[in-house]
Parts: C-alpha cells; sequence; structure tokens
C-alpha cells in the first residue's frame, strides 16, 4: 500500500477506546500526512437525510418510490450531471477551467454501475421517481396541532427558499414532488406541481466534478459522497459523488482505479454507512410487496473489549466462514471512526473493497463480506455468485487479525521487522511495515517505486545488468528468493545474497504446483512452501503457501463479458484503454480514423471476419470500446469464445497501433 490510503474519500482510524485527546490531535496529525484525511463519516453527517412524509405535504397520492413492481431485478442508476451546483464558495476554480470531463466520467461510471447491478437488485421502482422536497427547507410555520387536518403541512412558506440540494448539487424541479400552502380557512393553495420525475430509475446519481476545498487540503483523495433521499422503507433513493478533478489527470491512477474509487463512494451512498446501518431493515425481499419487515434492533455495537462491531447474522457467518471457523461470530469488525464508522477493520479485512484505504483496483475485491453486509441491510436481494474471492486472513482462525497475535510471526499475511519481501498478493515487492490503522501489526506494502512485477516498464536496463535474472512481464509476480548468477568473492569467502523480493515469470496448472522461469532458465516446478534451485544460478526461490494461483489470475484480464437483456444473443463489449504520445490531440475526424485501424487491429489479431464486429467508437481519453455479437451467416468462433481468445492474446501481447506518425499501445508501461 504505497499509495496513500483514503484514495476514495474513505477515513482513517481516528483513535481507540480511552486514548487521550492529545494523542488523537497527534495521530490525526500522522494520518494527515501518510494517508489524507477521509471524508465519507464527515460528509454523511452533514447531509440531512430526506424521505416522503408520513403525512403527505401534497394534494394528491405520489407516484415514484411509493410504488414497486413485484419482483426484484438489477437496481437501475441513473447518473444526472447537474447544471448548477451550490459549491461555488467551496471551489477554487470554476469548471470552465478544467476541460470536459464528462467522456472519461461516463466511462468509469459506466463500469462501476455494471459491476454493481451484477451484484445488487432490488425492488424496481414503479414510475417514475420523484424525490421528497424539505419542508423545514421551504416552509416558514408549519401546522403542528395534531387533531388538526392540516398537521405537518405548511402554513407560511419560507420567502428564501432556494429549492433543494444534494450534497451542494441543486436538484431540479422536474426530480421533486411539488408542494402547497395550507392556510387555516379555505382550501390549499399550489404552489408547484409535482416534476415529471425519472423513468426507469431507482437510484438516482447526481455527478459533479470539481475541485473543492476538500479536494485541496486532501490531495489523495480522487471522490466523497454522500446518500440524501430515501424510500417510504428508508432505501436510499439518491445521493452526489463528487469528483476530485486534479486526480483525474493524475499519473498515479489509472481507469480502473478510479472505478474501484466510484463503487466503494456508491456502496457507501447505497447503505454501506455509519449513518445508514441504523436504518437496515429485517426482511428479505421477494417476489411480494406485501412482506411484513421491521427495523433491525441492533445492527451496531461494541464487544466486550471496546470494540465496534457489524452485528447481522449473514455478515458474521460469512466472517467465520472466511476465517475457517465453525462457531458463530459477534459480529465484524469496523474501523473506530468515532460513535460510529462506515469501513472494515483494516487488519482483519485488508484488500475489501470497503476497508478505509485504497490499495489499487487489482489489489482491491468486492468482497462476499461486503456483499453479505447489503443482504443484510433488507433492501437488496444479493447476488453472492459474483463476490470477488478475498484472500487475506483466508482460513487464518479466529484470532487473526488481532493486535495481539499479529506480531508473532506465524501468520503468512503479517511480517516483523523491516525488511524487504513480497505483498501477500506477489503483484509487487514489498516493504514490512505499519500504519495507524494497522495499530501496530505489520504487512509488506508495495515499494513507492517499481515494486510492480507485472509492469515491463520495470526491467532493468541492459546496461544495468541482472544478476539475480529477474523478468517483469504481465505473468511475473514477486517471489522471496536469493538468486544470483555471479558469486562475489569478499576475504575468502563467497558474499551470502540476501533474501528479499524478486520478480520472476510464473505459470499455474490444475494441481497446486506451479511453474517459474528466471531469465535463461527452463520452467521450474514450484511446490507450495518448499524452497528450490533454478538452473543457471546460485541460491534459492521460495514457493509461497496458499492459494498462490487464486490470487494470480491474469492481471490485465479485459472486463467480463456482459449481457443485452433486451436480446435474446449473447452481446459482448469489449473496452481497451490506450496510451498515446505526450500532448496528442485528436479531432473527430482523426478519432473515427483511429477507430477503425483499432478495429482492422483487433480483427487481424483474431482472424475472424469483420462481422463479429460491431459499434466501434474511441473517446478523447483514449477508451475504445466495440461490441461483439454473432449472427447467422457470420463464420467463424461464438463470441464468447473469441472474447476469451481475444483477451488472452491481448494479455500476452499488447496492441500497438500506428497512425499518423505516432503509435498507440495497450501497453501503459510504454
Amino acid at each position: 500500500m504505497s499509495k496513500a490510503d483514503c484514495e476514495m474519500g474513505y477515513r482513517g482510524r481516528q483513535s481507540s477506546q480511552g486514548r487521550n485527546s492529545l494523542l488523537l490531535v497527534l495521530l490525526l496529525l500522522f494520518l494527515k500526512e501518510i494517508n489524507g484525511r477521509c471524508l465519507h463519516e464527515e460528509i454523511q453527517k452533514s447531509v440531512r437525510l430526506l424521505q416522503p412524509s408520513v403525512s403527505p405535504l401534497s394534494l394528491k397520492q405520489r407516484s415514484g418510490s411509493l410504488s414497486h413492481s413485484s419482483a426484484p431485478s438489477p437496481i437501475r442508476i441513473r447518473v444526472w450531471y447537474p447544471k448548477r451546483s451550490r459549491l461555488k464558495s467551496e471551489t477554487l476554480f470554476s469548471e470552465g477551467d478544467w476541460v470536459s470531463w464528462e467522456p472519461q466520467i461516463d466511462a468509469v461510471l459506466r463500469d462501476a454501475i455494471h459491476q454493481i447491478q451484477r451484484v445488487l437488485a432490488v425492488l424496481p421502482v414503479r414510475g417514475p421517481l420523484l424525490l421528497s422536497r424539505d419542508p423545514e427547507q421551504y416552509c416558514q410555520v408549519i401546522w403542528r396541532d395534531p387533531d388538526s387536518s392540516h398537521h405537518y403541512r405548511c402554513s407560511l412558506l419560507n420567502p428564501g427558499y432556494m429549492g433543494e440540494n444534494c450534497l451542494g448539487v441543486e436538484i431540479p424541479d422536474t426530480h421533486l414532488r411539488g408542494y402547497s400552502l395550507w392556510p387555516e380557512q379555505g382550501s390549499p393553495e399550489l404552489i408547484q406541481p409535482d416534476g415529471l420525475g425519472i423513468p426507469d430509475t431507482d437510484f438516482l446519481l447526481y455527478v459533479q466534478v470539481t475541485h473543492t476545498l476538500k479536494c485541496h487540503h486532501e490531495p489523495s483523495i480522487i471522490a466523497y459522497s454522500a446518500c440524501c433521499q430515501l424510500d417510504v422503507s428508508d432505501r436510499p433513493l439518491a445521493g452526489t459523488i463528487i469528483f476530485c478533478a486534479p486526480q483525474l489527470t493524475s499519473l498515479r491512477y489509472n481507469h480502473n482505479d478510479i472505478v474501484m474509487a466510484t463503487i466503494h463512494e456508491l456502496f457507501h451512498s447505497l447503505g454501506f454507512s455509519g449513518k445508514l446501518f441504523k436504518k437496515w431493515r429485517d426482511c428479505t425481499i421477494g417476489t411480494s410487496t406485501e412482506e411484513i419487515c421491521s427495523p433491525r434492533q441492533q445492527v451496531t455495537r461494541r464487544d466486550e473489549w471496546g470494540q465496534l462491531i457489524l452485528t447481522t447474522p449473514t455478515v458474521s457467518h460469512s466472517l467465520a466462514r472466511h476465517l475457517g471457523v465453525s462457531e458463530a461470530l459477534q459480529g465484524v469488525p469496523l474501523e473506530e471512526e468515532g460513535p460510529s464508522s462506515s469501513h472494515w477493520e483494516a487488519r482483519l479485512l485488508q484488500g475489501s473493497v470497503m476497508t478505509a484505504t485504497f490499495d489499487s483496483a487489482h489489489r482491491t475485491k468486492i468482497d462476499p463480506i461486503t456483499l453479505a453486509a447489503f443482504a443484510d441491510s433488507g433492501w437488496y436481494q444479493v447476488n453472492h455468485s459474483a463476490a470477488q474471492e478475498l484472500l487475506w486472513g483466508q482460513g487464518s482462525g479466529l484470532n487473526f487479525g488481532l493486535v495481539t497475535s499479529c506480531r508473532s510471526g506465524s501468520s503468512d499475511f503479517f511480517c516483523v521487522g523491516s525488511g524487504l519481501g513480497c505483498h501477500y498478493l506477489h503483484f509487487d515487492k514489498g516493504h514490512c511495515s505499519s500504519d495507524p490503522l494497522l495499530e501496530g501489526c505489520r504487512m509488506y506494502k508495495p515499494l513507492a517505486n517499481r515494486s510492480e512485477c507485472w509492469k515491463k516498464g520495470n526491467a532493468p536496463q541492459p546496461n544495468e545488468g541482472n544478476p539475480h535474472g529477474e523478468i517483469y512481464h504481465p505473468k511475473s509476480r514477486c517471489f522471496i528468493a536469493n538468486l544470483t548468477s555471479v558469486l562475489v568473492l569478499r576475504r575468502g569467502t563467497f558474499k551470502q545474497v540476501e533474501l528479499t523480493g524478486r520478480c520472476y515469470l510464473h505459470r499455474c496448472t490444475e494441481g497446486s504446483t506451479f511453474y517459474v522461469r528466471a531469465a535463461g532458465s527452463p520452467w521450474v516446478p514450484c511446490l507450495p512452501g518448499k524452497p528450490i534451485q533454478v538452473p543457471g544460478y546460485y541460491g534459492l526461490l521460495f514457493c509461497p503457501w496458499g492459494p498462490f494461483c487464486q490470487a494470480n489470475k491474469d492481471l490485465m484480464a479485459l472486463p467480463s463479458s456482459t449481457t443485452s437483456p433486451s436480446s435474446p444473443s449473447l452481446l459482448i463489449q469489449l473496452d481497451l484503454g490506450l496510451a498515446g504520445p505526450p500532448g496528442y490531440y485528436l479531432s473527430k475526424m482523426q478519432q473515427q480514423e483511429l477507430t477503425q485501424s483499432i478495429l482492422q487491429a483487433l480483427v487481424i489479431r483474431a482472424g475472424v471476419h469483420m462481422c463479429h464486429f460491431h459499434r466501434p467508437s474511441i473517446n478523447s481519453n483514449l477508451v475504445f470500446t466495440v461490441h461483439m455479437w454473432t449472427f447467422p451467416g457470420c463464420q467463424g468462433p461464438p463470441s464468447e469464445v473469441l472474447y476469451r481468445s481475444l483477451s488472452q492474446s491481448l494479455n500476452d501481447t499488447p496492441l500497438n497501433i500506428d497512425y499518423g506518425g505516432a503509435t498507440f499501445t495497450t501497453d501503459y508501461s510504454r
């Protein structure tokens, strides 16, 4: 975790029970220096959650969130780019000072929403979605007599009412219910009728790209968000995500990093939030809207040691399965963030999408325990089969992740001392270190520079020499080794080469054995937990324990295929992010010409007819998109088979396209 933590608006640990205020201040300063200060808890606490009033404030029955269809389906998240914002006082400069962000953010949100739709389903809203107005904002005086027919209706309008907003982003009147004035005598006066609402929507996401003071003060933050509207069952209906514009051009983050950050923030707004835990319901989504659901009596509490835990049943059983224990657990520990928390405990669930640290997309998982939490919310039907395997702590037993046990040196996940080794997923070389969230526990964190074994660009230059035989490649991984092709004689004895993390090619097989290869050596079988010798080298290479090959599926694998519900045939979307020369600019015509060049290169690479590829396009950020499907008369393999073989080919050999005297490539290391 060489990158700054909290890159998604995550919040770090503030203090443990019983620490004095001076230590808290010092710790917060240390967090600011190392991790940046995380925002979700404080942002969500600043937002008033609105939902339809039990006593209607309008003249007629409202539509939208009050009415559902009869069966759950993938959640429909609609994105809305507001034209106006109330963030002006917090914004350092206007959006006009920035290039157009919409194509890049569109691609990010499309991929993030697709991932969320794979795992979460809801009872769909029937008819257009309409949001609520806050009577405490538009109304200066409300009838408070419970015996009156006007109870909780507006008797005097607020002349300064400026409309509704969600985290400072203005909500259009067309998205809102109307409101009326109810005089003591006579008929009510309709001030604003219901808006048209948003059709085919279960959650409305307002999106802002800007550079606020919060972004400026916490330069590691990619985005922050909040939920602002609920339906009658307390399910989140609307929220806002604010992307910090400088991070969208930062070389620290690629497209997948920003997508994973967005998923994290959306999960907060959809219910994984300290402020929303107390609204979770005890029910199961089924085929009827007549189910009896009740608020959960207790979602979080402190255990006998003062640790804040999430106590609901599905998530507790999920953690027990993950740790490989049969006995029931009290709950899942949450990060200490004050009276409430919106993140998993870092020591226990490192790598989960909902921990308070972000460690790049390829080291972050939409894990089973997080999905179990959404199942316990009572609002969602969860596709548990789509969860991504979380390897941190897997099968490590009941005492895993405790401050008292992590320093014993007996765990494959924690380390002791301050030496060099390998990150537990073996993508990166690492340094044994800690941070305030780990509370004294240490793990191998990726080095700040050139730690990635899977990046060709990290390979030593020819004039630098390579006595350790390292290979940097998409299929290379980190191994503890002291291989060397050159022995150094010192004072009559050969100098011992230090054991450290080194990068070598790997190849997994069906069984538990895998193979490794150093530069110039043959493939050598590697038995988990055993040291091996590599022909041509002195020293040893240590084969990792545990599910090494499970952690090391192809890093550069392209997004999984998607099925179009509107078509009986399988529709697959292929996305390729390309790198271009510095300072490139392409006109619309040049984008179209480059699109055709990329398409032609793909057809040649795949060895099939053009009829397999449809609707190719490329945006200003060089994200190329093409759809693949097979129709009668188009000869060749099925689309899914073609997709897999083409994905494998692109993983092994990047695509290079020469156009206009420049090279555009899928190899970002170039």
